[in-house]
């Protein structure tokens, strides 16, 4: 009667909830660093993802005993560091740049009770992203009297896309004190996202580096949902 009882009080409740997902970089799920040589040779250009973070609101409406829905809205920003190489002329530098998004999931919940209180839970659905703008940054080395200078540009494909999204994941429902949960999420837009470009100039000469951001990351998520009780 008592696990009767507690399926059932997730029937008909609808709650907000906040999350702080991290974002991991992991060649596994192809977000880690990417290399390109110019096309004289002469500039190497390493993109690699920092540490970054992804956070907002949710808010999940219950169904059925075992079925739910979560949408929200959560604003994303993937951070990056550009190291480029130029050998001949014993020139290094490091640049980084923040590209922002916001996201809006819908995804579908399906869950099995482990225990008094503990649930176990997987998600999938899709994400409607947003970019509000472009990036640019500048840098220079000064080597005697001669100025080596470096930007990185990094151009948006379009302002909306669409992604698909999926997740696993744990909670602890307090009758008082809301649901605590912990999984994993993995994120993968359709297409690539941004178009980003180091240029080099030097002494008169020019050269660049370009690369296709695809988007992915997975992440590790902490969620806390507000207690409520269940409508009829």
């Amino acid at each position: 009667m008592l696990l009767s009882l507690s399926i059932m009080a997730q029937k008909g409740v609808k709650t907000f909830g906040i999350q702080v997902k991290p974002l991991v970089p992991n060649s596994y799920f192809n977000f880690s660093g990417e290399q390109q040589t110019s096309p004289d040779g002469s500039l190497v250009s390493t993109w690699n993802p920092r540490p970054s973070l992804n956070f907002g609101m949710t808010i999940r409406m219950g169904f059925t005993k075992a079925l739910s829905l979560e949408t929200g809205i959560n604003l994303l920003r993937r951070n990056y560091e550009v190291v480029s190489v130029d050998a001949s002329q014993n020139i290094e530098n490091t640049m980084r740049f923040t590209f922002v998004g916001y996201e809006i999931p819908i995804q579908g919940l399906v869950y099995v009770q482990l225990g008094k209180g503990w649930w176990m839970n997987g998600s999938a659905g899709f994400s409607l992203d947003m970019y509000p703008s472009s990036t640019f940054t500048a840098g220079s080395e000064q080597r005697g009297p001669v100025f080596y200078d470096f930007t990185v540009s990094t151009v948006r494909k379009s302002w909306i896309q669409t992604a698909i999204q999926v997740n696993y994941g744990f909670e602890y429902r307090s009758k008082k004190d809301g649901y605590f949960y912990l999984g994993a999420s993995y994120h993968r837009p359709f297409t690539d996202i941004a178009i980003s470009e180091v240029t080099y100039d030097y002494d008169l000469e020019s050269t660049f580096n370009q690369i296709l951001l695809n988007g992915n990351y997975f992440t590790v998520d902490f969620r806390y949902f507000f207690h409520e009780k269940a409508q009829r």
